[in-house]
């Protein structure tokens, strides 16, 4: 890392988790974020976020979407108040996962940018995956980013909590 390195950490959840800061470079912001998550399609949803399509036992489709929050303790967080939705889908074949998608994202200022994202893994009812920085308005316009991610469904079903972790450089 350069000695002039400032590395921020990001972790929101709509309960407002937090997380603290450490170093990277000036122009570079490490993110580790969380945010929980909900359904936008509670209606039609019968496992957690997710639509799951049974098609046999082997063989299982699912519709990603979902609207997520991030919230910080560090107000100069690329992360912080950063809000949008999030779609896809994923299709777990004899137990191996692959699918992805797209999020549409605002900054706490309105600016818009949008992030892919791929999963790599499920285990445990654990997804993991990369993500990247498509492009954006604004400061996301000349950003540049990625990482891993990985989702957790809660207990009751109706709500994960997804963490991100990487670099965006602006």
């Amino acid at each position: 890392m350069p000695p002039l390195a400032k590395r921020l950490a990001v972790l929101g959840t709509v309960f407002a988790t937090t997380v603290g800061a450490t170093a990277l470079s000036a122009n570079a912001a490490q993110v580790n974020a969380r945010a929980a998550s909900f359904s936008h399609t509670g209606q039609l949803a019968t496992f957690g976020l997710y639509n799951n399509a049974i098609v046999t036992d082997q063989l299982n489709l699912k519709r990603i979407n979902a609207d997520y929050v991030f919230l910080s303790d560090n107000p100069e967080d690329p992360f912080d108040y950063v809000s949008g939705s999030c779609f896809g889908g994923a299709v777990v074949k004899n137990m191996q996962v692959q699918g992805g998608g797209v999020c549409s994202l605002k900054d706490k200022n309105g600016a818009p940018f949008a992030i892919s994202y791929e999963i790599t893994g499920i285990e445990d009812g654990r997804y993991t995956g990369n993500w990247a920085i498509l492009g954006g308005g604004q400061k996301w316009a000349s950003a540049k980013g990625s990482g891993t991610w990985s989702r957790i469904k809660l207990p009751n079903m109706t709500m994960s909590v997804t963490t991100l972790q990487g670099e965006v450089t602006f």
